[in-house]
């Protein structure tokens, strides 16, 4: 039996990096009868490990008045989990368990049951946004329970107790279940969404009530650096949505109730995802699913009623970078969970900015891109019906740092009834529309695309994970820059006079990355705070937008970098106080120092370095040049290792062929490639060893002729192909 173990972002097997390649299937919208057939398709195609959510709506049976938990189809047979899992182990695969509590998965209520649902049993009391008004739960307009209230945390608590019960057999030393996630996309699907969207029922206050006690000590020494006069932590209201008129910082003091806020959304999701581990109780590699550094995507949800959805004003749109980046802690958090990320992003192939989007959530740190779209194609854009998209998008995950993948859904699905989901089949009869494998077994073009990219992967997926991305650039993030910067779109929401805008992402991360990627330079980005200095030196370089306020232990750790001789671009005005409002000039000391030493490692200017998307050139003006360079209209990621490189390359080109090259640590390989062509080569001692290449468009209905030249070696074929079919 294979001891599996997970550390620095991957899967390890027996102690050797594992390359997961997994499907997910939804048991419990599935006949049974099915299961083996389908997991021999998915195991025949490549995939290793199984994802399944473990649905808490359907499990739970109210019998004589008490609640009970059918796990082995006694009252229906999609019901019978332990002897789905026992199939997957049967199959010799893995699986990794997702039992909520809250799973999304377009159920009713996002896979609650009724009795945890306002709407159903008023004595659970909603979460609710700035407003006052519920948070709603768009599929069924239903009210979503408040978390931290003491019914529903019972409830959780006795749901993931039983499910336990039920998966702990296959938790043992060399069994099937290697890990676990809980919720989704951090807490109902908010890992991406403004800050003003949740945390103001009363439970929620009680929790930023404790958390300000715990940060300030006293009321006294809360007013004092809020300019306030409460009587007591509990008279402090939640932070609400400024307009332009009253705007949103009109003294220093009005900082902290952001930074305070940004804390409470922060501990919200971080606090809850720890209780949910302890009342799980199986000791396996926790991953999360964050949602992507992008604004949230619109579905296509069927019969859509007004007011479930919550409108984001215009001006605050383009702030959701801040938003993720105040209230998902990545660094300071690994101790307690592992960084996975998801996918519905848009579609990268046809647009560069999202293509843009999956780079960055895959750079955001290393994990497995927990669920790519592979058969939304109603739910989504009607382009993820083709197989090209997702190979596309599978592959810049990839390209950007994932050290495995998920194909969401594996299967297509009809088994289910309206006590589950009364909503999706209204949009198509299945779910998801557009499967690799179809409702009744058979396999879809989506499959055999899917099969050679795991293939691939099969066999080189170990090496390439023992690869890394020489990192040119590390973007510095800040947490209470964002944290202010959530509720400030512009100018006509600041009203101090000599004091700028702190950024972190919204002109500051999103054009550093977008320039540093036109350019062929890499990027990384993390925490200041949890830096370690081993993480600060590994990138050619670091950059910040700093402002005129940073805690003392963040300024010793950028000044200490400065005096080691580290490469440092900083822009912004120096901070001159702490998050106390008292004096400290640390960084501002160090700065000056070395530019008045003519120190050629750092570059510091007061205007923004970034918000003009023209940071490479500062780059290459101050000496750096990219390791990897290539053709206009596309892109190129090299993976690096002892002896081996890993060229993901990415054609933006729509009709014709082009011709295209890929210049990487002084080697060069030239393409004729096609329409939206993508694929990744391996070379290893001077010669190309491997590959894998999509050169057909079926949004396009083109199949294109391709061409690839290093050194010596020609390869030319038409379609799709890689060089296991040699």
């Amino acid at each position: 039996m294979s001891r599996f173990e997970y550390r620095d972002g991957r899967f390890y097997k027996d102690g050797q990096p594992h390359f997961l390649i997994a499907a997910e299937y939804m048991y419990f919208r599935e006949n049974p009868a099915n299961w083996v057939d389908r997991l021999t398709k998915l195991k025949d195609s490549g995939v290793n490990c199984i994802l399944f959510y473990i649905c808490w709506r359907h499990h739970l049976r109210i019998e004589d008045g008490k609640r009970n938990y059918d796990f082995t189809g006694r009252t229906k047979d999609s019901r019978n989990v332990i002897g789905f899992m026992k199939a997957i182990e049967a199959m010799g695969l893995q699986f990794v368990v997702k039992p909520g509590p809250f799973i999304h998965s377009e159920l009713n209520v996002g896979g609650l049951p009724d009795l945890v649902c306002p709407k159903y049993c008023p004595e659970t009391p909603a979460a609710r946004r700035n407003h006052g008004r519920p948070v709603i739960w768009e599929y069924d307009a239903t009210p979503l329970p408040a978390p931290f209230d003491e019914r529903f945390d019972a409830l959780a608590k006795e749901w993931l107790n039983a499910v336990h019960d039920v998966v702990a057999p296959f938790a043992r030393e060399g069994g099937p279940l290697i890990g676990f996630q809980l919720n989704d996309e951090t807490i109902y699907c908010m890992s991406n969404s403004p800050p003003w969207h949740i945390g103001y029922e009363p439970s929620g206050m009680r929790f930023y009530h404790g958390l300000l006690a715990e940060r300030y000590g006293d009321i006294a020494t809360y007013n004092k650096l809020h300019g306030t006069n409460y009587d007591g932590f509990a008279f402090v209201p939640g932070a609400q949505l400024p307009d332009t008129q009253a705007g949103a910082v009109r003294s220093r003091e009005d900082l902290l109730k952001f930074v305070d806020w940004a804390e409470l959304q922060w501990r919200y999701r971080r606090d809850l995802y720890v209780r949910y581990e302890q009342y799980l109780g199986v000791k396996k590699p926790f991953l999360t699913n964050y949602a992507g550094i992008t604004p949230p995507i619109q579905e296509n949800v069927p019969d859509l009623q007004e007011g479930a959805q919550e409108h984001i004003p215009e001006d605050f749109v383009p702030l959701y970078p801040e938003w993720w980046f105040a209230h998902n802690r990545i660094e300071t958090d690994a101790a307690d969970y592992h960084y996975g990320m998801i996918s519905w992003l848009g579609v990268a192939s046809y647009d560069r900015g999202v293509f843009d989007r999956y780079i960055n959530t895959a750079r955001r740190a290393r994990g497995v891109n927990m669920e790519e779209n592979w058969g939304f194609g109603t739910l989504y854009d009607a382009k993820s019906r083709y197989p090209l998209i997702p190979f596309y998008q599978t592959l810049v995950s990839v390209a950007g740092g994932a050290t495995g993948y998920n194909i969401f859904c594996g299967v297509s699905t009809d088994y289910w009834d309206d006590t589950l989901d009364r909503t999706t089949k209204k949009q198509h009869p299945t779910f998801p529309s557009h499967g690799p494998i179809d409702e009744h077994g058979a396999c879809r073009p989506m499959y055999y695309t899917a099969k050679m990219l795991n293939r691939w992967f099969e066999e080189n997926g170990t090496d390439l994970l023992r690869a890394a991305i020489d990192i040119d650039a590390g973007y510095l993030l800040y947490a209470p820059y964002a944290a202010v910067s959530s509720w400030v779109p512009d100018e006509r929401y600041w009203k101090l006079s000599g004091d700028a805008i702190p950024r972190c992402g919204h002109d500051g991360f999103e054009p550093f990355s977008q320039s540093l990627q036109k350019a062929g330079f890499s990027f990384a980005m993390f925490e200041l705070e949890p830096a370690s200095d081993a993480q600060m030196e590994s990138c050619g370089a670091l950059a910040i937008h700093t402002a005129f306020y940073m805690d003392e232990p963040a300024q010793k750790k950028l000044a200490g970098f400065i005096q080691r001789g580290g490469r440092l671009f900083i822009s912004g005005d120096l901070p001159v106080v702490d998050l106390r409002w008292q004096p400290c000039t640390v960084l501002k000391e160090a700065v000056e120092k070395a530019v008045k030493a003519g120190s050629k490692n750092l570059v510091y200017r007061k205007e923004n370095f970034f918000a003009d998307g023209k940071f490479a050139d500062a780059m290459t003006k101050a000496g750096m040049a990219p390791e990897v360079r290539y053709s206009d209209n596309m892109r190129a990621y090299v993976h690096r290792g002892q002896d081996d490189y890993f060229i993901f390359f990415f054609s933006f080109d729509l009709n014709g062929q082009h011709d295209k090259w890929i210049e990487f640590y002084g080697q060069r390989v030239e393409l004729r490639l096609g329409s939206k062509t993508s694929g990744v080569l391996r070379v290893r001692g001077g010669k190309l060893v491997s590959y894998v290449v999509k050169g057909e468009n079926e949004v396009e209905n083109i199949k294109d002729k391709i061409r690839i030249n290093y050194k010596d070696q020609v390869i030319e074929r038409e379609g799709d192909f890689s060089s296991r079919d040699e």
